[in-house]
């Protein structure tokens, strides 16, 4: 801050204090909270040297004109801040806090001690008592060391010199109504709730198309644990152009658990991609409701989208790829996507389940034949390799299936009904039993045939072995003509 008055100056180190500690997440008894960020105003800043923890003369003259506060009511977290007293309590407030702090920093046998003060700090215990402790002497003595700290010099501790920075400084007034938008959002950023929500409900009548202001009301209800207050302001905010991708994915949330319509989770999705083109959560979210309508190519975009897929979700990434994809009849894609999803697995249960979709994406589904536990025959559900033109839906599970190709040597008839057929190779005759006609598959040919006659036509036949069929080799269950 070139051209600033050292007043100015001091001012601004100190709420900057107050920025970096808040940023650091600490949560500070009020008056070690203001006496390290009086401690930090006193920074003294050039191109040469710098110096930090120098004396304050207005709050030494303070400490030295009025009685000090008793240290066990400083000390007191509860209804002792600033924000409460009078103009004086609290020039008084603000000089002790930095004085106590100063020596705490600074003052030869209390300095060795700042860990001690900082773990107890932590563990929310820095009240008379815990000073005592940590010091090994009664408060009464470090009360008296306080005072003698006041009259004590403060030269403060050399810094490296910082060079300054040619800056063009613009200054401007900021307008009432602007002043009043950046108060709500403090009052929101430091957690006080209701009086943001007042100061928003009453911007809201001056500023009805800002999307800002639901926006924040939005974040305020959902704070007070009301998301049926949020979703309503959001989606207002929604409506009127919001620019914030976080909040347009948090109503998407909300909306998807109060059962919204798709159609409005989608815009809400849309909107954050469309805002934050990186924003992977949302990609992967919309590729959820995009698959559950049935739009898979539309999943399929948002997942290619994606810029990054972290190790703990690409069993889930790969696996909503793979079946997308199988969807679409891209199946070598979806048999690759299904693969990789195996090589993510992180239990057997899920390993099984990929490579059971990478084997959907290389068959058909089809229906065959079968036997239930009586015997009888049934129709069941059955997956064939995809573009097989040879499939054989009569083939029964466990059937152990052989193959010959021969000519039909004789028709095996009984009162007047086929019941087998003798084929015969150069090398070998099977004789086929055909207990049920209508369940063979025959093609290439005429199903034709004439009793007790040798046929002569070339065929290629399946048959399922059996060694307690007598005098038959098998049971046919094709018949393709050569």
């Amino acid at each position: 801050m070139p051209g600033s008055s050292q007043n100015e100056f001091q001012t601004a180190a100190h709420e900057y204090a107050h920025l970096v500690l808040h940023s650091l997440g600490l949560k500070l008894p009020p008056w070690l909270s203001e006496g390290m960020a009086e401690m930090y105003s006193s920074v003294h800043i050039s191109s040469a040297s710098s110096l930090i923890g120098t004396g304050l003369p207005t709050r030494t003259r303070t400490l030295r004109e009025e009685a000090l506060i008793p240290l066990p009511q400083l000390l007191a977290s509860a209804g002792n801040t600033p924000g409460g007293m009078s103009r004086k309590e609290a020039e008084m407030f603000y000089a002790e806090s930095w004085a106590l702090t100063h020596m705490l920093f600074f003052s030869t046998g209390y300095t060795e001690h700042l860990k001690q003060l900082w773990s107890a700090m932590a563990a929310g215990t820095l009240d008379a008592d815990a000073l005592a402790r940590i010091y090994g002497k009664p408060i009464s003595a470090i009360t008296a060391d306080l005072q003698a700290w006041v009259e004590e010099p403060k030269p403060g501790v050399p810094l490296e010199g910082v060079s300054a920075v040619a800056a063009n400084i613009q200054i401007s007034t900021l307008p009432d109504l602007d002043s009043r938008v950046l108060i709500a959002g403090l009052l929101l950023a430091c957690g006080d709730l209701d009086r943001a929500e007042q100061a928003y409900a009453e911007l809201a009548k001056e500023r009805p198309n800002d999307p800002g202001i639901p926006a924040a009301l939005g974040t305020i209800a959902l704070r007070k644990k009301n998301p049926f207050a949020a979703r309503e302001q959001w989606k207002r905010a929604m409506q009127l152009g919001v620019t914030d991708a976080s909040l347009c994915y948090r109503y998407a949330i909300l909306a998807e658990d109060a059962g919204l319509p798709n159609r409005e989770i989608t815009a809400a999705l849309r909107r954050a991609i469309e805002l934050r083109p990186d924003f992977d959560d949302a990609r992967y979210r919309l590729q959820l409701l995009e698959r559950s309508s049935g739009h898979y190519d539309a999943a399929i975009v948002q997942l290619r989208a994606m810029r990054s897929i972290p190790t703990g979700r690409a069993y889930a990434y790969w696996m909503a790829l793979a079946s997308a994809l199988a969807e679409t009849d891209r199946r070598t894609e979806a048999r690759q996507a299904a693969y990789k999803a195996a090589s993510f697995a992180k239990s057997t249960e899920e390993r099984i389940s990929a490579l059971q979709l990478a084997y959907i994406a290389d068959t058909d589904l089809t229906v065959q034949l079968s036997r239930d536990s009586s015997g009888n025959l049934q129709i069941v559900t059955a997956r064939k390799p995809h573009g097989s033109e040879d499939w054989n839906p009569f083939i029964q599970p466990g059937d152990d299936i052989r193959s010959l190709t021969g000519t039909i040597r004789k028709v095996e008839c009984s009162a007047g009904k086929i019941t087998g057929f003798r084929i015969g190779s150069a090398s070998a005759m099977v004789e086929v039993a055909l207990p049920d006609p209508t369940q063979v598959m025959i093609a290439g040919g005429s199903a034709a045939f004439v009793c007790d006659a040798e046929d002569g036509r070339r065929v290629a036949i399946q048959y399922a072995a059996s060694e307690k069929l007598t005098p038959a080799d098998g049971i046919l269950r094709g018949m393709q003509f050569q």
